[in-house]
């Protein structure tokens, strides 16, 4: 009896979701070369190991087996990037940043949010341990946004469900990060609309941090298109999604954030594989940006190499991710 008390403890140690990892413990640096920073944006795609009303359920991953695949082959792509920081997207919780974690170099970091529908969140791996408690915001803002033109005409108010603030201090430099995976469907007119909103949220948060002296990086999944830097297939947005991040729009556009994309050719600029006409063929004009990294301007001056790192084939049968890496490379003298 003792013993079978202690196999079931031992079961549910290792295997239950948990979300106590927004408390740095150690302020280690582990970075290879202390002059450089490697950030990474991935959205990882589902990376779920424990039963969930959407996974197995409308998640890719139908058996248990089929999720621990997903996470070790993701596991294998994250120790093939070596980054410093990797933000994800689509984790179940702390526990699964835990497993996917390539080595004991990393530390891992979550703020849980409020999407209950998916059961996804953000969260962090990383090799420098952010200054502070990771924290979130709960403002709202009202939809339509002033001047909108996704074309939805309800109303009501949008949060940003999954988001993650923290601080870096690297090289000398005090860094606000900003985390977030943004409503889906960028041609979706709702959609559109609540994604105007939620980045209205998300400028404030800019604003606030730059008025306070930090350097700023907004990171993610934005579900959405940048007129100004085409991706592959010069998909083109709907909504001011891009422009209200940048500050070129919206209620606290005094400000100018930079995106990593025009650093690299555009015939590299993709990141999501969609494939609209379920033909499981993969065709180019499946392929759009829409993840980004948007910077101020002493952070984007340091840049050395940006790489949208297609180190896998998509294909139906994958399990890899739907989403292909995009990595930054700082240099700090």
């Amino acid at each position: 009896m003792l013993f079978l008390f202690s196999l079931l403890s031992f079961f549910f140690v290792v295997s239950g979701q948990t979300f106590n990892c927004s408390q740095p413990e150690t302020f280690n640096d582990n970075r290879i070369n202390s002059t450089q920073w490697k950030l990474a944006q991935f959205n990882v795609e589902w990376l779920f190991t424990e039963p969930y009303s959407s996974c197995p359920g409308i998640c890719d991953w139908n058996t248990s087996e089929e999720e621990w695949e997903h996470l070790n082959t993701i596991k294998s792509v994250l120790y093939e990037l070596n980054a410093d920081t990797i933000h994800l997207c689509e984790v179940q919780s702390c526990t699964q940043l835990e497993e996917v974690k390539p080595s004991t170099l990393y530390n891992s970091y979550m703020v849980k949010g409020n999407d209950t529908y998916t059961g996804q969140n953000v969260g962090l791996i990383t090799k420098i341990d952010p200054m502070y408690k990771l924290v979130r915001t709960e403002d709202r803002y009202s939809y339509p946004i002033k001047n909108s033109i996704c074309g939805y005409d309800e109303t009501g108010t949008e949060g940003v469900a999954k988001h993650l603030i923290t601080d870096f201090y690297i090289n000398g430099i005090s860094i606000k990060l900003i985390g977030a995976h943004l409503l889906s469907n960028p041609n979706d007119p709702e959609a559109c609309s609540k994604r105007e909103s939620q980045v209205q949220v998300l400028q404030k948060v800019i604003q606030d941090a730059i008025n306070e002296n930090y350097e700023v990086i907004m990171i993610g999944d934005l579900n959405d298109f940048d007129e100004n830097i085409p991706d592959v297939n010069n998909n083109t947005p709907k909504s001011k999604v891009l422009d209200i991040l940048k500050g070129n729009v919206g209620d606290y556009a005094n400000y100018t954030l930079y995106s990593v994309g025009n650093m690299v050719s555009q015939s590299e600029r993709y990141t999501e594989w969609y494939d609209a006409n379920e033909n499981c063929i993969v065709d180019k004009e499946d392929f759009s940006t829409l993840d980004h990294m948007l910077m101020t301007k002493r952070l984007y001056d340091s840049i050395i190499d940006v790489n949208y790192e297609h180190i896998y084939q998509q294909s139906c049968n994958t399990f890899q991710s739907d989403h292909y890496p995009l990595m930054v490379t700082f240099e700090f003298a």
